[in-house]
């Protein structure tokens, strides 16, 4: 990828790459903005437990769960075997990361209070080799791959690595693991979702309706990320999500991320949830059956939309 910067006269003139000063600027640089770059709350650096020390360790406070991050130098050691490496070690020490989190936030949760089941690794290098990136590219992996180059006057371009092989999602729960890492009995508790899993979930005339949804909600703008956790599908904006669709069997139930008070429903379709349990991120829920009230819904989804495309 190249980078250019419009001169006054219009003329383009080229942003050329750089190396990083010392190995760790990278990860100092990563580990300062882990939450605009991955929606996750930096929890340590250089967290020693079982035979590694992990190199940052994250959260992420929506799902409940833990991010392990690793940089990487050498371009030919094997992402798989590395990662699942440490999710085996994360699932087998839960104890310690526990006790991490309870330190951070100065609470006293309990183990069941974490989805263990939500758990993943991010590799953070200059460059992946096409083995590495093909090796990853399974949606249902909890291993997520992230490019970090340098430029001059301090631009630094931040790639992350997607994945396209939709032809190995038929199960979300991962199964296949390295023979080389032992114990690893833990890791096939970890499942990762797709929307092909919630779309199941629904009729055929309420899959339709999502997908009306979901392509006017993405017509907005093209930085909007749709993100499938366990129990919804979210839409974010600079990692902060406004509006999650739930698919049940014969209607979408939708939670808008206002606060309390801060939505206007003249037509009072919204219900207040802020203090009832829900799942979905906001004050707001919404039972929808079909398309009666599109536009209007969509209307006050994108109040949220662009409350929070203004803390990017």
């Amino acid at each position: 990828m190249e980078l250019y910067k419009i001169s006054e006269n219009k003329r383009l003139k080229i942003i050329k790459p750089e190396d990083f000063k010392i190995e760790r600027e990278m990860q100092n640089i990563v580990q300062a903005n882990v939450e605009p770059l991955f929606g996750d709350k930096f929890l340590s650096s250089e967290f020693t437990v079982g035979n590694y020390r992990l190199d940052t360790v994250a959260f992420d406070e929506e799902l409940k769960s833990f991010v392990i991050l690793e940089y990487k130098n050498m371009t030919k050691s094997s992402v798989i075997d590395q990662g699942y490496s440490y999710l085996n070690t994360l699932l087998n020490h839960k104890a310690d990361f526990i006790l991490l989190y309870n330190h951070f936030y100065g609470v006293n949760e309990s183990e069941s209070y974490f989805d263990w089941s939500q758990v993943k690794v991010i590799f953070v290098a200059k460059g992946f080799t096409q083995y590495q990136k093909d090796a990853v590219n399974n949606p249902v992996l909890p291993i997520e791959l992230y490019e970090v180059n340098k430029y001059t006057n301090d631009y630094v371009i931040v790639n992350k690595i997607e994945k396209n092989n939709l032809g190995q999602t038929a199960h979300t729960h991962v199964a296949a693991k390295p023979k080389s890492v032992q114990s690893v009995k833990d890791v096939s508790s970890i499942a990762l979702y797709t929307e092909e899993d919630h779309l199941s979930n629904g009729s055929e005339e309420i899959r339709r309706l999502y997908q009306a949804f979901k392509d006017a909600i993405l017509s907005w703008d093209s930085t909007i990320e749709v993100k499938p956790v366990k129990l919804y599908v979210g839409f974010r904006i600079h990692k902060h999500n406004f509006i999650d669709i739930q698919i049940q069997k014969k209607q979408l139930k939708i939670w808008i991320n206002c606060p309390e008070g801060e939505l206007d429903d003249s037509l009072g379709l919204a219900r207040n949830v802020k203090h009832i349990g829900h799942w979905g991120n906001g004050d707001y829920e919404l039972v929808v059956k079909d398309d009666t009230n599109l536009e209007y819904i969509l209307s006050l989804a994108k109040k949220a939309w662009r409350d929070k495309e203004k803390l990017g």
